[in-house]
């Protein structure tokens, strides 16, 4: 009984998770637990696009996504976010900003591009696996097997239809995006628990070295139970 205690208690949130979320929350980013994160989104009327409705929507999601930086070695302060959808700031909308420029070591950032409608029109049949995680999965990680190239057709805030082809890291920004416009979350694409996996804010700096053998899984149950609480 004291082991599986110990075990429980690897799980309770620690004072720098609380902390790094209740931040999240002032920049703007609906808590895990949000309904509209498990929603659908509805397609925007491409006659209204350029409106002042979903131009407003676009420029919370833009102010949202450069609210989320860290300071370099050099003192400046650049975007650590890669992509983002409008249900992760309350709108079910479907709307999504994603880095198409960025490579996995996250080194060198692009622009983030709005497309509004997305949908991915073909996809390769090689896959990869690789690590992620979100704001709307807290402390909830994990290895997601994604395409490896993929096609994207929508809008951009003009309104023009434009089609985009990513591949390697923004083919993978963009299938996770456009999942949250179908209120799907990564850790529901992972099939095996040893695969998903509970990392305290305290250890995100060892979690890239250590993420195919990190030692504390997270069930599915555990994740479910984590959105139904989250606040």
């Amino acid at each position: 009984a004291s082991d599986q205690k110990t075990a429980d208690d690897d799980y309770v949130l620690t004072d720098a998770d609380h902390a790094r979320f209740a931040g999240e929350r002032e920049r703007g980013l609906v808590s895990p637990g949000s309904q509209v994160l498990a929603r659908k989104a509805a397609s925007v009327p491409i006659l209204e696009i350029t409106s002042p409705k979903f131009t407003g929507t676009v420029a919370r999601l833009v102010t949202v996504a450069n609210g989320q930086r860290r300071k370099t070695r050099q003192a400046k302060r650049r975007r650590t976010l890669v992509g983002l959808a409008a249900p992760q700031i309350g709108e079910s909308w479907r709307i999504i900003l994603i880095d198409t420029k960025i490579d996995e070591s996250r080194r060198h950032f692009g622009k983030l591009e709005c497309i509004i409608n997305p949908q991915v029109v073909w996809r390769s049949r090689e896959t990869a696996e690789g690590r992620e995680g979100c704001f709307s999965a807290g402390p909830v990680w994990g290895l997601v097997r994604r395409p490896v190239a993929v096609k994207i057709s929508g809008y951009d805030t003009s309104g023009k239809e434009i089609t985009r082809i990513l591949e390697g890291f923004s083919a993978r920004i963009a299938c996770h995006e456009i999942d949250h416009l179908d209120g799907i979350r990564f850790p529901e694409r992972i099939t095996s628990d040893r695969k998903r996996h509970w990392v305290h804010t305290e250890e995100l700096l060892d979690y890239p070295d250590q993420a195919k053998r990190w030692p504390r899984w997270c069930t599915l149950e555990r994740w479910e139970e984590f959105k139904r609480t989250a606040r």
